[in-house]
C-alpha cells in the first residue's frame, strides 16, 4: 500500500523526500493534503517530535479518510468516544491542540471535598460526557496514541517502550486542569541496568511536582507487576519502576479488589503461562507520602494483550486475537466515559473493502435491544454479529484507490 500526500503542490510518497518537504511545510505552516479519497480535501497537521515530522489527522475527521488509510479512524459513534468529544474533550483545530476536562481532582485539597470514584457507588462522571473518569482518560490516551489500531506488520514490535512514546506524543499537544498533560503525567521509563542512574535522575525531574509538595498530585500509566500485602494495606507495584511502590489503605484495597474483579480476574487467566503474556494496565491519580512510598488516590485497570490491545471481556479478548492470527487491520473500540449496559463495537475492520465493517459480539439467537439496534442503525460502516466459533467478515483485497490514481 502507497500512502500519498499533497504537500507544497507536489504529490509525494513516504519516504526521506516526504520529510524533506515536511520540513519546509512546517516552516511555512503550509497545509497538507491526504490523498486516499479523491476529489476530497482531507487536511493534516505537522507535527515535530524526535527530530522527524509526523503527520496527523485533525480531531474527529478519522472516518472521512479511505478505510486502508492509515489516517482512517471508526466513527466516534460505534465508540465511547462519541460521548465525550466537544463536552470534556475540546478539540482546537487553528493550532491542534487538545484540552481534557478531568473529573477528578489533581490536589489533595480538593481531593479531600471529592468522592473518588472508587468510594461511590454511582459516580456521576461515568455515566456522563462532560469530564473524563480515570478510565476514560485511560482510553482517550490509548486512543489518541493509536495503540487500538492494528495491522499485521506491528507483529513482534510493540514493546513497552513503543507504548511509552506513543502515549507521552499523543500527552504532547493535549492540557488539563489549565497545565500541559505532561506536566502531570508520569509513565515509567523502560529499566536499563546500565542507564540505572540516569533513569533514576529523569524520573526524579518527571516527579517533581508530586516531591515540590505532598499535596499536589499526578497521574501514572503503567504496567502492574504484582500486588503484594504491607502490612494491612497493600502494594501495587509497577514494572520498570519497581522501587516505587504505589499504596493502598486497607479501605481502598477492599474497594478496589471489589470495582475491579473483573479486570483482575481477566488478567490473571492470561497472567503466567507460557509465551507472551498479557498485561494489566493501570492509571491511577497518586502523591507523595514522607516516607518516599506514593498514595493511590483514584484508580482505573486495563487488561491488553501481548500486543496492547485493550479488552473487556474473554469473549473480546478471543474476537482480538482471532483478528490478530489472521492478520488483519482493524482498530479496537473503547469505552471511555460510558457504563457496561451500553453498545459499543468491538472492533472496526478496516480490509472489509470499500466500507469498514463493526463488529458487534452478540449470540443471534437473543433479542436485538434497543440501545444495539440504534448503533446497528449509524451509517459509514457496515455491521455484522460475531460469537466464538464463527468467521469474521470476509476480507477484501483489491488495488487501493489512490495507488490506481497515482499511476493514472
Amino acid at each position: 500500500m502507497i500512502q500519498r500526500y499533497r504537500v507544497l503542490g507536489r504529490s509525494v510518497a513516504e519516504g526521506d523526500e516526504l520529510q524533506q518537504l515536511l520540513a519546509k511545510a512546517y516552516a511555512q505552516k503550509a497545509q497538507v493534503l491526504c490523498e486516499c479519497r479523491k476529489g476530497t480535501d482531507l487536511p493534516l497537521y505537522i507535527s515535530h517530535r524526535n527530530d522527524r515530522y509526523v503527520l496527523a489527522r485533525w480531531p474527529g475527521s478519522g472516518a472521512r479518510h479511505a478505510t486502508a488509510c492509515d489516517h482512517y479512524e471508526a466513527p466516534d459513534y460505534l465508540t465511547g468516544m462519541g460521548q465525550v468529544r466537544g463536552s470534556a474533550i475540546l478539540d482546537d483545530e487553528t493550532n491542534g491542540e487538545t484540552a481534557l476536562k478531568l473529573g477528578f481532582p489533581l490536589s489533595r485539597g480538593s481531593a479531600r471535598l471529592a468522592p473518588a470514584a472508587l468510594t461511590n457507588d454511582k459516580p456521576t462522571v461515568k455515566s456522563s460526557g462532560q469530564m473524563l473518569s480515570m478510565r476514560g482518560l485511560l482510553h482517550v490516551l490509548w486512543d489518541r496514541a493509536e495503540l487500538t489500531h492494528w495491522h499485521p506488520k506491528m507483529a513482534g514490535k510493540r514493546s513497552w517502550f513503543v507504548v511509552r512514546r506513543a502515549l507521552l506524543e499523543a500527552a504532547a499537544s493535549c492540557r488539563a486542569k489549565q497545565e500541559a498533560l505532561p506536566h502531570v503525567l508520569f509513565v515509567p521509563e523502560s529499566f536499563k541496568l546500565e542507564e540505572k542512574e540516569d533513569i533514576r535522575a529523569r524520573r526524579r525531574a518527571a516527579l517533581e511536582r508530586v516531591y515540590r509538595s505532598s499535596d499536589e498530585m499526578m497521574v501514572v500509566v503503567g504496567e502492574i507487576k504484582e500486588i503484594l500485602a504491607a502490612h494491612g494495606a497493600e502494594r501495587i507495584v509497577l514494572r520498570h519502576v519497581g522501587d516505587m511502590p504505589f499504596v493502598m489503605d486497607p479501605d481502598m484495597a477492599r474497594r478496589f479488589h471489589k470495582r475491579f474483579a473483573g479486570e483482575l480476574a481477566l488478567w490473571q487467566a492470561q497472567h503466567g503461562g507460557k509465551g507472551e503474556q498479557d498485561h494489566l494496565v493501570i492509571a491511577g491519580s497518586f502523591a507523595r507520602r514522607r516516607e518516599g512510598t506514593f498514595d493511590l488516590i483514584e484508580v482505573a485497570l486495563m487488561p491488553v494483550t501481548a500486543e496492547w490491545l485493550p479488552y473487556e471481556t474473554s469473549d473480546e479478548r478471543y474476537l482480538i486475537a482471532k483478528a490478530v492470527a489472521e492478520k488483519r487491520r482493524f482498530v479496537k473500540g473503547l469505552r471511555v466515559n460510558l457504563d457496561a449496559d451500553t453498545p459499543i463495537a468491538s472492533l472496526v475492520l478496516k480490509d472489509t473493502g470499500e466500507d469498514a465493517c463493526a463488529v458487534h459480539i452478540h449470540d443471534r439467537d437473543n433479542e436485538v435491544a434497543e440501545p444495539l439496534e440504534a448503533l446497528l442503525s449509524g451509517q459509514g460502516v457496515a455491521h455484522q454479529f460475531w460469537k466464538e466459533g464463527e468467521p469474521l467478515p470476509a476480507r477484501v483485497t483489491r488495488p487501493r484507490r489512490w495507488e490506481t490514481q497515482a499511476a493514472a
